[in-house]
């Protein structure tokens, strides 16, 4: 450390150098100082001015600093310095540091510190205006500094260990360890205590007096909880005598027999504080009342039950484990029972829920190659619906599970999946399950590509895959599944093989030509033959069982080039413009899988007297039905299309690299169809239209449309076999198309321009490490708007009219946020059907930023979901029991 000012000793004059040595070590202070101006050395006044001088203890004297219990060591460094070392020298270095002047009185063995001054002594570092120490009773007292008006210019502070104290005035024994701290403020992890007076004893105890405890960062806090007598025990808890709340240091009537505040580091197990709640249909209940099991440094355990005075319960088990570097994942378990009303009213019901939720993932560097990740929702389809206040977990009517396994082997092509995978919907409650589904993949390679072969043959670029999959798969009802009725016979499974070949070759060297071919292969366990049974009068099904395969593939080619248009302009904003076209056309041929030897599709009736149609006997199977919907004839087409790209060039004088700037006006607008040469009649089949574009970044637009060619037969309600051209009707006719519309607005960050990430505050930090991203506010963008409209139209023909009815759908979904002030918020989400003419489901937020504490008003205002909630709390998570709650939710009937 070093020390620029002046040394000033008030003692007679020593000349002796040895000597001035020897008593730095009995101070046992290491410095290195340098003067402010360089002057003579001179005696004045029986004083001794050094300076521009730099003093360090000799290695002999760090040498015997490391080996002060030795005796001889200690013996030995008296004989070299000459002199006799005093037993209540302190037993270790102290560094010294100060920007004004270090001033040492001899005389009277005190050492003053001036202007900004260290003291730094084991783990104890001290900071302060001014410092004294008196030799003689190995106390340090410490200061602030003050300006020439008199104000202090920084608080001293006070740091030993992980304890941080700022204060007024500090009286520290280096030998007892006690100090005397005024008008003390510590901080022990988000709390902070405010203390008169400190006691502090050498076990880093500390005992205060009139303190306030509060997470409130200010010099004078908003809030805090009062008490006359403290302890503070380091790294486990501040035990509080009576105490009470105070605000805006205002006594309230909120009085505690005694406090107790957590300040341990890590995690310990302990109580989870319940919340209250009041509802119509469940009466009083206690929210969140737990337990909570700290189990090691890689798991943890919480359990959480809700309990109401008209006998609804819940109960849940949640657990987190971490292994780092290997995996880290979570487990909840919860059940509800939620009983409305008694047996003899009317309209009375009891519900029996639950909910498993796992998440599961490793870490990439533990096997590089293999991974184990799950992702898991589970549960019976009303428990979001009749236990959560969340809006996003009640409209959700999906629930999808995921459990993978991956291995990739280095340096191979090739890569196996093993997975088992749910999907449940909660409004149909039809539930899916794959259990399990198997992929083995090879990636392309060229397969007649030789490592020794000179130049390039047309038959290197020909590539080929293989992909196998395996699925085993049972479909049912939520409430009607039990494992006492599930049978093997019920599984639906098979095996699929793929083998996709293709080759890619540069024509007159502006065609691109391709070919592709794909072989499929199917392994299948059950046939289904469908016939209507006019006795019975209902549709059979003769199931068969066994081992059964079949295979198909489909063949073609294709050509493509591109063709460009440019138009330069001399003069005028616009330097140019340029519109790409890609025409495509190309041959496709598949058999017809109804015949021999393939006969993968029969005829048969579904009602009767109706004409016979093509059924497969593989319908429903889970890894695809053979034949590509292929049957009653081949299909030999020529496919077309025409994609279109435009862009125009813009001069830009802000852009000084270039002078301009390229706009986008058409991202894509396709046509696409294809001519069956096979085909008896239809030949030409619907047109596809599809456009997207970008405008100015901010707007996005896309749409498609199907166009049919072939005219109506309005009589017999079907297609008629001639076109709308040879009708004289125009070239094809609309039958359904959607456009879709999205933009998003925001303001520029404060301070941070076009910025969009969130400003790592403190704040933020608490929030994503307990996973509340949805619950931070970001003050730093003033306002945002969200904007999506959708419009789908089609037209079905109508037998009494002879014409086309046009049906349109369109809605439109808005939200946002806005800063009222710089510490109110409000946040909105809405849209509205047009078909309906209403608003669809409406959501607004308030929240205020009190500093330490923060309100939060959610509401649905309207809708079969009305409902409020309010909340008043203090964000830190030490004192998160500290709060206030009111609710009124869509399940009760009174509002």
């Amino acid at each position: 450390m070093s020390l620029r000012g002046k040394i000033i000793s008030k003692f007679a004059c020593f000349h002796c150098l040895t000597l001035f040595l020897a008593v730095i070590f009995i101070f046992n202070i290491t410095n290195r100082v340098a003067a402010q101006s360089a002057r003579p050395v001179s005696q004045q006044d029986s004083t001794h001015i050094v300076s521009d001088t730099t003093l360090k203890l000799s290695d002999s004297l760090r040498a015997a600093d490391t080996v002060k219990n030795d005796s001889l060591a200690a013996s030995h460094l008296e004989d070299s310095l000459g002199i006799r070392i005093s037993k209540d020298a302190l037993s270790d270095i102290v560094n010294t540091e100060a920007t004004d002047s270090a001033v040492l009185d001899m005389k009277h063995n005190l050492f003053y510190l001036y202007g900004n001054a260290k003291v730094n002594y084991q783990d104890l570092k001290l900071g302060a205006g001014v410092i004294s120490y008196d030799q003689s009773t190995n106390l340090v007292t410490a200061g602030p500094s003050f300006d020439s008006i008199g104000s202090v210019t920084a608080r001293p502070s006070f740091t030993q260990g992980s304890e941080k104290v700022s204060y007024d005035s500090l009286q520290y024994n280096f030998k007892s360890k006690r100090a005397i701290i005024r008008n003390a403020h510590s901080q022990y992890g988000e709390g902070f205590v405010f203390s008169e007076q400190v006691k502090r004893n050498p076990d880093q105890s500390i005992y205060g007096w009139k303190n306030v405890y509060t997470t409130c960062s200010l010099d004078t806090p908003h809030y805090g909880i009062w008490a006359k007598k403290i302890k503070v025990v380091p790294n486990q808890v501040i035990a509080a005598a009576s105490a009470h709340v105070v605000i805006e240091n205002v006594p309230t009537p909120f009085y505690l027999p005694f406090g107790m505040f957590p300040i341990t580091q890590g995690q310990r197990s302990g109580f989870h504080l319940p919340s209250y709640t009041i509802e119509e249909q469940r009466g009083l209940g206690l929210t969140n009342l737990g337990y909570y099991f700290y189990v090691n440094d890689n798991a943890d355990l919480l359990f959480l039950t809700n309990i109401y005075t008209k006998g609804s319960w819940s109960g849940s088990l949640i657990s987190t484990y971490a292994d780092r570097y290997h995996y880290n994942g979570g487990l909840s378990l919860s059940y509800a029972y939620n009983k409305t009303g008694e047996s003899y009213e009317p309209g009375a019901s009891i519900t029996k829920d639950f909910m498993v939720n796992w998440r599961h993932q490793t870490d990439s560097k533990a096997k590089p190659g293999e991974s184990f990740n799950a992702s898991v929702t589970v549960g019976t389809s009303s428990f979001y619906s009749n236990n959560s206040y969340n809006v996003n977990q009640i409209l959700n009517n999906q629930y999808q599970s995921n459990i993978t396994y991956s291995k990739n082997w280095a340096n191979q092509p090739y890569s196996l999946t093993i997975a088992a995978r749910h999907n449940q919907n909660t409004q149909s409650h039809q539930v899916n399950v794959t259990l399990p589904e198997i992929n083995f993949y090879v990636a392309q390679f060229n397969p007649f590509k030789s490592k020794y072969s000179v130049g390039t043959h047309w038959y290197d670029k020909i590539t080929a895959g293989y992909t196998v999959n395996a699925s085993n798969q049972i479909n049912f009802i939520d409430s009607t599944f039990s494992l006492n009725t599930l049978a093997l016979d019920k599984f639906q499974n098979g095996v699929h093989h793929s083998i996709p070949v293709s080759a890619s070759y540069n024509v007159f060297r502006f065609i691109n030509m391709s070919f592709n071919v794909a072989y499929n292969e199917y392994w299948l366990s059950q046939q289904d033959y469908k016939h209507f049974d006019n006795t019975a009068w209902k549709l059979d099904t003769a199931t068969n069982r066994g081992f059964y395969t079949a295979r198909d593939f489909d063949a073609n080619m294709q050509l493509s080039t591109r063709i460009y248009g440019m138009k330069m302009f001399k003069h005028g904003s616009l330097k140019g413009i340029r519109h790409v076209l890609t025409p495509t056309i190309g041959f496709n041929y598949r058999p017809d899988y109804s015949k021999a030897p393939f006969n993968y599709y029969y005829q048969t009736y579904t009602y009767p007297n109706t004409q016979a149609v093509y059924l497969s006997p593989y319908d429903g199977s889970v890894v695809g039905i053979p034949g590509l919907n292929q049957y009653g004839t081949f299909s030999s087409s020529i496919i077309y299309g025409l994609n279109n790209n435009l862009q125009i060039k813009v001069r830009n004088g802000k852009d000084s690299a270039s002078g301009s700037k390229n706009v986008t006006l058409i991202d894509a607008l396709n046509f696409s169809g294809s001519y069956n040469i096979a085909a008896d009649s239809f030949n030409w089949s619907p047109v596809g239209v599809s456009f997207r574009t970008n405008i100015a970044n901010k707007l996005s637009l896309s749409g498609n449309a199907t166009f049919d060619p072939y005219d109506y037969d309005y009589e017999n309600n079907r297609r008629s076999p001639h076109t709308m051209w040879d009708e004289g009707k125009g070239p094809a006719r609309f039958t359904n198309g959607s456009l879709s519309l999205s933009a998003n607005f925001r303001s520029q960050n404060k301070g941070t321009g076009n910025n969009t990430k969130a400003p790592k505050t403190d704040e933020f930090s608490r929030l994503m490490a307990y996973g509340g991203s949805s619950n931070y506010i970001d003050f730093n963008v003033p306002w945002s708007l969200n904007v999506a409209y959708a419009l789908t139209a089609s037209k079905t023909p109508t037998l009494i009219t002879k014409r086309d009815t046009l049906i349109m759908s369109q809605n439109m979904m808005f939200s946002g946020d806005l800063n009222l002030t710089p510490k109110w918020k409000v946040t909105f989400s809405s849209g509205f059907d047009f078909t309906q003419h209403a608003l669809t489901f409406t959501s607004i937020d308030i929240y205020r930023d009190l500093h330490c504490w923060e309100m939060r008003l959610g509401t649905i205002p309207f809708g079969p979901r009305k409902s409020y909630n309010f909340s008043l709390n203090v964000k830190a998570s030490v004192l998160q029991d500290m709060k206030l709650l009111r609710r009124r939710d869509f399940r009760d009937v009174v509002y």
